[in-house]
This record gives C-alpha cells, sequence and structure tokens, in this order.
C-alpha cells in the first residue's frame, strides 16, 4: 500500500476506531475557528465569492448559493467546499455535507501532494497558510461529519467511490489558488492517480470491517450521540 493510501485510511478510519471516549461536543452543531476562513461564531465565512451566501442567515439565500457553487464544482477550493460543508451540516443537510466534506478532504490532499512545499514560504504566504488550513479543516471538522457519516457505512462507501472517480480530475489549480507555486505539471497526473487509487484501501476498510466499526462506535457513545441526528434532502432547484 502507498503512502497516500495509509495516509487515507488511517486519518479516516481513526476517527472511530480509537477506543477513546467520544469528545463532548454538540454533534448537531460544528463549533470550529480556522483563520481566516470560518469561525462558527457568527457564523464568520471568508473564502471567496461565495462568503456572504454561505455565511447568511436566510435559508433560500443559503440554498441559492449552494445551487450556484454546484454550477461553479469543478473550480471550488477546498476551503469552499469544508466551509459549505460545515454549513449544510449544522442546516440539517447532512447527508449532502459527507459528500461536501470528502470532496472538500480530496482537494485539500490533492493541492497538499500537488504543492512545491520548497516554494511555499512560511507564515503569511499563500501555500503555507493553505497547507495549515486543510489539515486544521480535517482535524476540527472531521470528528463531527465522521462521527455522523460512519453511522451509516454503506451510503458513506458510495460517497467515497464518487469522489473517488472525480478527483481523478484535476482543476486548474493556478486559478484556483493564486499566488501558489505548484510542482511541474508533468507530475500532477502521476501524484493524483496515486491519490485517488490510495481511496481504494480506505473503501475495501469500510467493506470489511463494517460491523467492528459499529461495535466500536457504540462501545465509545458515537452512536448513540449521532444516531439521533437527522437528514435533509436538498429541494431540488
Amino acid at each position: 500500500m502507498n503512502k497516500l493510501a495509509v495516509a487515507f485510511v488511517a486519518i479516516n478510519f481513526a476517527s472511530v476506531a480509537s477506543k477513546a471516549a467520544a469528545p463532548e461536543i454538540n454533534p448537531s452543531h460544528i463549533d470550529v475557528y480556522v483563520t481566516p476562513y470560518y469561525n462558527s461564531k457568527g457564523p464568520a465565512v471568508s473564502v471567496g465569492r461565495f462568503s456572504s451566501g454561505l455565511a447568511s442567515p436566510k435559508l433560500d439565500e443559503f440554498l441559492t448559493t449552494i445551487v450556484e457553487m454546484k454550477k461553479d464544482w469543478d473550480r471550488l477550493t477546498f476551503p469552499e467546499l469544508y466551509v459549505a460543508a460545515i454549513r449544510l451540516y449544522d442546516l440539517g443537510y447532512r447527508k449532502e455535507a459527507v459528500y461536501w466534506f470528502y470532496s472538500a478532504q480530496y482537494r485539500g490532499r490533492q493541492f497538499g501532494v500537488l504543492l512545491d512545499q520548497a516554494k511555499m514560504g512560511s507564515i503569511g504566504s499563500p501555500g503555507f497558510e493553505l497547507l495549515h488550513a486543510q489539515n486544521a479543516f480535517y482535524q476540527l471538522v472531521g470528528s463531527y461529519i465522521n462521527g455522523y457519516a460512519f453511522g451509516d457505512i454503506d451510503g458513506l462507501v458510495k460517497i467515497v467511490e464518487r469522489v473517488q472517480k472525480e478527483g481523478r480530475r484535476i482543476p486548474d489549480l493556478q486559478v484556483a489558488y493564486p499566488g501558489v507555486t505548484f510542482k511541474s505539471q508533468s507530475e500532477w497526473m502521476s501524484t493524483n492517480t496515486d491519490l485517488a487509487d490510495g481511496m481504494k484501501q480506505l473503501i475495501s476498510t469500510l467493506k470489511e470491517k463494517k460491523d467492528e466499526i459499529r461495535r466500536q462506535r457504540i462501545e465509545r457513545g458515537m452512536e448513540e450521540k449521532f444516531s439521533k441526528l437527522t437528514s435533509k434532502e436538498l429541494p431540488s432547484r
């Protein structure tokens, strides 16, 4: 198994396989702060063109923003996807939030493996800040969304398979992340293929260890905490 495969399996499966007790969180609301992109207090959103719509307290305005983002799906950055996942989850569209979260995770890791880390700069530089934001978003938001998502392994497998398929397309990273220096484009395809292929092990693990995951969720109190949550369907527009 390559390093990318190990990473995908470890970061996702560890969130439910740990024998530690479930963290004391409100499972229905994602309380996180990832500067400068998102603060749950407000909420305050700063991820570019869709920020005001994602932060809007008006449900119709928020849903209109989600529709617009879906139309421009291939150009969305991972901070945009992470914040949309958070807001979808908080507003009750939790199954949809899982898809956006895993898409954000893929694009964040895609950013990380294609970034020229020797030229990413330091604090304040776009490459440096974005790379650290990816790690922060995953670690902070993952405990909530994976807490919910791993309650339906069959559904999660379908989402991961969809994200894997879609992830084989490489967006125009230079346009999506201005001011960031990436590796030579001659390396992009093979590196991204390894990243997508790495998800096969996660998919296999989810299928093979479904009963074990459920047992450990019950032991840790995760099943009781998250199983009461409902999910709404996004209205068709």
